[in-house]
């Protein structure tokens, strides 16, 4: 047997253990060369020469390999400590030595100490902690910012708001489509703005644009809250980046749109405007301020085995919360009106001018009417609020709900609560012996308040959600909006109006090759009837035949994906800046607050981040005597 193979157990290239564990027969000298030429030998001897190096000059090699990578190790777990804390939205800088001390102390995670190379380094500070949320901030935007370069197209929205140091923050969201052709809203930035002016809000979007290298021309769509530095004719936002790129299309976000029908519709007539609304805040005030009230009405609502329910705000600024607020007063009315009589007994003047109100028929007809419309709404707004929704869905739900709404206008909607109201009024109804008076003469000016209310509010949905040429005509790439029996001339015009618009500027139409493309394509939507336009965009890009066979059809679908129609998404990033920035955080740096923000709104599973990437750009960032 060879000595040094036999030292290290090494085996041959076929897996045999000749010359290693198993003797070799044949002792011919030609046979001991080829040995010794061999890769089993090579490499016994270079794992030979290393044990000879390591016996000389005491393992430094070794010893440095492993120091290195115990401190990658400690670096690691770090950074997911930093990771979970921001991901959970718990204040990093005050809980971080703590965390890290209480795992090493008490639960024996030795991997910490590693840290601590000597007592004036060890790697806890505040500013080694801001440097772990920059790497994990920065690589989670290098990889945003990767799929945002290579979408075909981009819709941008934006919205702002005043943060709890007073600060104008404008919140920047992006939708795009990755490289297997799936649509996605990302997180852009929060951008510190001096004053809330158009020209301001411009000069952060193209400013961010050049930054991350992403061309105006790849704009396809603009979402706002619709206020009018936004979308003004002569200055607005959108009229200025359309100066740019005049292919950009422009949405008032639609759930801002539903919001603003429903509360002028309200405000429209004057009972409801002026009087319900009013008092519906005032009781639930009324409530709200006194504990021993609350615990009254508490009281009687489990005596008449009534849920025992809170009253709820009915908010100005959103006013579809007056369908929570309506429907708590619905279920707890009884209770309501029991324990405003005895508030009235005791002599408190509010408690009889709200049983005054609230004993009325036309308020609780009223009551009625609203609890039976506004959930249709509330579900408009829900649906309004979806990150996957589209044009073509939003004709759809709004014309939907329209019909409902209008079946409300003479009479009660079957099977809800205003057909149920006469019941609850009759002996032994939900509402008897509460002297609740009702005329013929309060029944017709009921019924003109229903017709007048449901008027302003279709007539308010109808202005609120025109169909314009250009957005009509993408509803003809919905595949549900195909008809079975599909007439010849299906589609022609829209094709038209989309080819004209988007005859130039960035990856334009071919208007000839678009109608040759339209007569074969609008034979497979048949087929896909079930997909909406995300999916079908998906489908172009998933499957090469298709998409090869119809390039500008592809272009107008990934175009129709990315166009934003809300801006729910910047919503939902404010509550987490006003979650993350609060009033003992209100010094945080922008910097910072983008990182933070990023990771609790895009950050992967804690499982899936590359840390070790992290740790590597950590240890590049500067001269570290921790060496990784």
């Amino acid at each position: 047997m060879c000595r040094v193979c036999k030292r290290h157990n090494q085996r041959q290239q076929n897996g045999e253990y000749i010359w290693s564990q198993i003797p070799f027969t044949t002792l011919r000298a030609d046979k001991v060369k080829k040995h010794g030429e061999s890769k089993q030998h090579e490499y016994a001897q270079a794992k030979d020469n290393a044990r000879i190096a390591a016996e000389v000059n005491g393992g430094i090699h070794q010893a440095m390999a492993v120091t290195v990578s115990m401190n990658r190790e400690a670096v690691k777990a770090a950074l997911k400590v930093v990771y979970h804390l921001a991901k959970k939205e718990i204040p990093h800088h005050t809980n971080f030595k703590d965390l890290v001390q209480f795992a090493t102390t008490e639960l024996g995670c030795d991997v910490f100490n590693r840290l601590n190379i000597a007592g004036n380094a060890t790697y806890m500070s505040s500013t080694v902690v801001d440097d772990f949320l920059t790497v994990l901030g920065t690589q989670l935007e290098e990889d945003q910012l990767v799929t945002i370069r290579d979408s075909p197209f981009l819709g941008l929205m934006c919205d702002e708001t005043v943060d709890i140091s007073t600060t104008n923050e404008l919140v920047l969201y992006c939708r795009c489509i990755d490289g297997d052709g799936m649509f996605q809203a990302q997180f852009m930035k929060v951008v510190a703005l001096r004053d809330g002016k158009a020209n301001t809000i411009k000069a952060a979007l193209s400013q961010y644009l050049e930054d991350n290298n992403l061309s105006i021309q790849k704009v396809a769509g603009f979402g706002s809250d619709g206020a009018a530095c936004m979308i003004g004719n002569r200055s607005g936002v959108a009229t200025q980046l359309k100066q740019e790129n005049d292919k950009i299309v422009s949405i008032h976000c639609v759930a801002h749109r539903c919001a603003l029908a429903v509360g002028q519709s309200g405000n429209k007539v004057k009972y409801i405007g002026e009087v319900f609304k009013p008092n519906l805040l005032s009781l639930f005030l009324f409530y709200n301020g006194s504990a021993v009230r609350s615990e009254g009405l508490k009281e009687i609502q489990v005596i008449l085995h009534e849920l025992t329910l809170k009253l709820k705000q009915p908010k100005d600024v959103r006013w579809l919360s007056h369908d929570a607020a309506t429907d708590a007063l619905y279920k707890s009315l009884r209770s309501v009106l029991v324990h405003l009589n005895e508030e009235m007994g005791k002599g408190v003047v509010m408690a009889r001018a709200l049983w005054t109100w609230l004993s009325q028929y036309k308020a609780i007809a009223t009551l009625y009417l609203l609890c039976d419309v506004l959930p249709h709404l509330s579900g408009l707004s829900k649906i309004f609020q979806q990150k996957r929704l589209d044009l073509t869905e939003v004709h759809t739900a709004v014309e939907t709900k329209k019909e409902v709404i209008r079946l409300a206008r003479d009479q009660p909607l079957e099977g809800r609560r205003l057909s149920e109201l006469d019941e609850d009024l009759r002996p032994g109804g939900r509402l008897d012996g509460l002297d609740i008076q009702v005329s013929d003469k309060q029944r017709e000016d009921f019924a003109r308040l229903r017709r007048s209310f449901i008027d302003h509010l279709l007539e308010n949905l109808d202005e609120r959600f025109p169909q314009t040429e250009l957005l009509s005509a993408f509803g003809v790439l919905d595949p549900g909006s195909r008809p079975v029996e599909m007439p010849g001339d299906y589609g022609w015009d829209e094709m038209d109006r989309l080819a004209t618009f988007y005859a130039d500027g960035h990856s334009p139409i071919d208007r000839e090759a678009l109608r040759d493309e339209w007569i074969a394509f609008r034979q497979h939507l048949g087929r896909y009837r079930r997909k909406t336009p995300k999916d079908m965009c998906y489908v172009l890009s998933a499957n090469p035949t298709l998409g090869c066979q119809y390039p500008n059809i592809q272009r107008l679908y990934q175009r129709m994906v990315v166009i934003p129609v809300h801006t729910a998404d910047c919503e939902r990033a404010f509550s987490t800046l006003k979650r993350v920035k609060t009033r003992l955080r209100s010094t945080l740096t922008t910097a910072n607050l983008n990182h933070l923000l990023r990771i609790s709104i895009e950050g992967p599973a804690i499982a899936n981040f590359d840390f070790d990437r992290a740790v590597v750009r950590w240890g590049a960032m500067r001269n570290r005597r921790l060496l990784v």
